[in-house]
């Protein structure tokens, strides 16, 4: 996309394209449609019925949500992604990436209701994931390429966003550490948050509801 600046890009786009916005899309309805299918897969798991929830996990590997994935996590674009150069931006250093311990990761994705920060979908535990595939590694199928993967688990799973990233100087800190969905995380890449035109999400509450990330699940 170069480095041009918003009035040589909008030639293409009226001004209003490049106005900030809390994410890249809008979530999908699919997404809440894998997410509910998968949490009445786990209640069925808990229930002991692992026939039904079998079916249940297979219907929540919608083709959809593959295509959503693509848009924002796949090739970039002016339309989606919307860069723009920042001035007084942190340059791009060479870093060792870093992750905080699984104790910080947990407690940002309670702290953050487990919901995306961005778009706001529900979001699944990794450890939930992880014990899905264990029970039901057909259905629940989890592979080292994305087309091996189950798809709602893969878009859903929860993940931390660095807002300031890591090649951009970003550290491990509370206040530099938000919870994604799989297309939010992996969107931005090596972008601010500024330089794609993304508000701060910490400029609007968390969504704070009965949401687990079907951790419920980990008891049994």
């Amino acid at each position: 996309m170069g480095n041009k600046s918003i009035d040589e890009m909008s030639d293409n786009y009226p001004q209003e394209h490049w106005a900030p916005r809390n994410c890249f899309l809008e979530p999908i309805p699919e997404m809440l449609a894998a997410s509910e299918l998968l949490s009445k897969a786990v209640d069925l798991v808990l229930a002991e019925n692992f026939a039904l929830a079998a079916k249940l996990i297979e219907q929540a590997d919608i083709p959809e949500l593959e295509k959503h994935n693509s848009k924002i996590a796949g090739s970039r674009s002016e339309e989606i992604h919307r860069y723009r150069p920042i001035e007084g931006a942190p340059e791009i250093i060479k870093c060792k990436k870093r992750m905080p311990s699984y104790k910080v990761e947990l407690s940002i994705y309670e702290r953050d209701g487990w919901h995306c920060r961005f778009c706001e979908t529900r979001v699944i535990s990794k450890d939930v994931r992880k014990k899905l595939n264990r029970v039901f590694p057909v259905e629940a199928r989890w592979g080292n390429k994305n087309v091996e993967k189950h798809r709602g688990l893969s878009i859903l799973e929860s993940s931390l966003d660095h807002l300031v990233p890591h090649n951009r100087g970003g550290d491990n800190s509370e206040s530099n550490l938000v919870t994604a969905c799989g297309p939010c995380q992996f969107g931005r890449g090596g972008w601010t948050i500024e330089e794609v035109g993304i508000n701060d999400p910490f400029d609007r509450l968390p969504i704070i509801d009965s949401w687990d990330g079907l951790r419920r699940l980990l008891a049994k």
